[in-house]
């Protein structure tokens, strides 16, 4: 009898890494029964026309759309695992979704578990969903703690430090959009190519991680080669590292399969004059990391709602030219101060400060910046 193919459902498929989820589902032989899409009504059509069997929804372009919602995209394609590939905030109600309908999650929308990682706590304790990371950094960890028993002592996440990471701090005075999204070692889109160059994308991988592995032990450091993804340090200080080329697919693929993929999507890692660097974060250089650091040891689930959202809105600022590379940073702080003491207990507190630091940050950078 033929094996019957795993279906699924990808949310954000024309974004970078939703896109790269194709050429898996191909060579892995699953079946594509579904997308969204928000804008891109170009590559849309690319998808429709490579998977014509898919179901479609865009909120935005609604002429190709073969259901009404989200929730009906869910409801009719049955789907084995969802990659949810959306960016940002919206995210979360994809991941929400997935939980309550108890499927199988491939979770590239770090967002989710930033702003509300304990209430998807909360909901998987009742379902019986699955969450894969596929950020690059968890997938690695979450591939070698599977594998191991040893006692941890440190969970350690690197990161590339993006474009800027060697410059001196009055050289980021003047950093223009376009230079912010020019990543050395990954493609990657517009948002998170700016968050790996504010560092922000590093703190939110940091919450992230405390979530996905329930510990406050995670170090980051600095390596540019992004070569390892990730170490753990046992407490015999010993350490086992996850390495491979720079490339999301294995990620992706990894999440699809549950970790079960034999297929091989990448390059080999050639040791040929192979250097590979670490170096400590200066925190006060770098903010970003340091308040993640804070939110792991004061756990005020405020701030990650109002980080997150201050800094999607101070990014459209910073794309419209409105504000200066280093304002993202004061925003956010500024953000912090104002609304750090608000209450969080439920989704709908999530929802109302999401919202409320939306206005903050129009109100503040509006009167701030003079634009």
């Amino acid at each position: 009898m033929e094996n019957k193919k795993k279906k699924v459902l990808v949310f954000g498929a024309t974004g970078n890494i939703g896109f790269s989820s194709l050429e898996i589902i191909e060579k892995e032989n699953y079946e594509l029964v579904g997308f969204s899409f928000n804008n891109n009504y170009e590559k849309a059509l690319e998808i429709i026309n490579r998977f014509p069997n898919a179901l479609v929804f865009s909120p935005s372009v609604k002429t190709k759309n073969t259901v009404n919602s989200f929730e009906e995209l869910l409801e009719k394609t049955n789907p084995d695992i969802i990659l949810n590939a959306l960016v940002g905030f919206s995210g979360l109600h994809i991941t929400l979704l997935a939980l309550k309908n108890n499927v199988d999650l491939a979770l590239a929308n770090k967002e989710s578990l930033v702003v509300a990682g304990w209430l998807i706590e909360d909901l998987k304790r009742s379902s019986s969903s699955r969450i894969y990371p596929v950020d690059s950094e968890h997938s690695s960890l979450y591939d070698s703690l599977k594998n191991n028993n040893k006692e941890i002592k440190e969970l350690i996440i690197t990161c590339s430090g993006g474009p800027f990471y060697k410059k001196e701090f009055n050289e980021l005075l003047n950093i223009n959009f376009a230079d912010a999204v020019k990543h050395p070692n990954w493609n990657m889109g517009k948002k998170i190519s700016i968050d790996s160059a504010t560092m922000m994308n590093k703190c939110f991988e940091i919450i992230e991680a405390y979530y996905l592995f329930n510990t406050k032990k995670i170090k980051v450091y600095q390596h540019g080669q992004s070569i390892i993804h990730s170490m753990i340090k046992f407490t015999d200080n010993s350490y086992i590292a996850n390495m491979s080329v720079p490339d999301m697919k294995l990620s992706i693929q990894q999440g699809l399969s549950g970790y079960e993929s034999k297929t091989n999507l990448i390059n080999d890692l050639s040791f040929n004059n192979l250097n590979l660097t670490f170096s400590e974060i200066d925190l006060d250089k770098w903010k970003p990391i340091h308040w993640a650091y804070d939110f792991l040891e004061n756990q005020n689930r405020a701030i990650p709602i109002i980080m997150n959202a201050a800094n999607e809105e101070a990014i459209v600022l910073f794309e419209e030219n409105k504000i200066k590379f280093l304002d993202i940073f004061e925003i956010i702080e500024k953000a912090i101060i104002a609304l750090e003491n608000t209450e969080v207990n439920d989704l709908k507190d999530i929802l109302n400060l999401n919202k409320n630091t939306r206005k903050y940050v129009y109100d503040f950078s509006k009167n701030k910046f003079r634009y």
